[in-house]
């Protein structure tokens, strides 16, 4: 159960390097190769940089101690939590078929964590 929590510590640290990410470009244009480079030294770009940069180390930890087989399935929880965020956050209109689909990832997680 421990090593299911990292996971899913793990789908949260990804999920808000995401968020911090899509925070980092939000009303930016990019015309030329200086701006992409601008953007990534901007604050929110390099905390999602960071915030994966944790979850690399994490994950590293969690695959010197529970089969691959069990940890990566786990990572699709990333999916339906960035669904959810995207509507809560930003409003966007969410389709009832990504719902499903998102369901139907939830279940898959735990049938595989069984």
């Amino acid at each position: 159960m421990k090593y299911i929590l990292l996971c899913i510590m793990n789908v949260a640290l990804l999920v808000a390097g995401q968020f911090f990410f899509r925070a980092g470009v939000e009303g930016k244009t990019f015309n030329s190769f200086i701006e992409i480079v601008q953007v990534i030294f901007t604050p929110m770009i390099l905390l999602g940089l960071v915030m994966y940069g944790l979850s690399t180390f994490l994950w590293l930890y969690i695959l010197s101690r529970i089969p691959i087989s069990l940890a990566y399935p786990i990572m699709a929880l990333g999916y339906p939590t960035v669904l959810i965020l995207a509507r809560i956050l930003y409003q966007e209109d969410v389709s009832p078929i990504r719902w499903v689909g998102a369901a139907v990832i939830c279940i898959g997680v735990v049938l595989i964590a069984q």
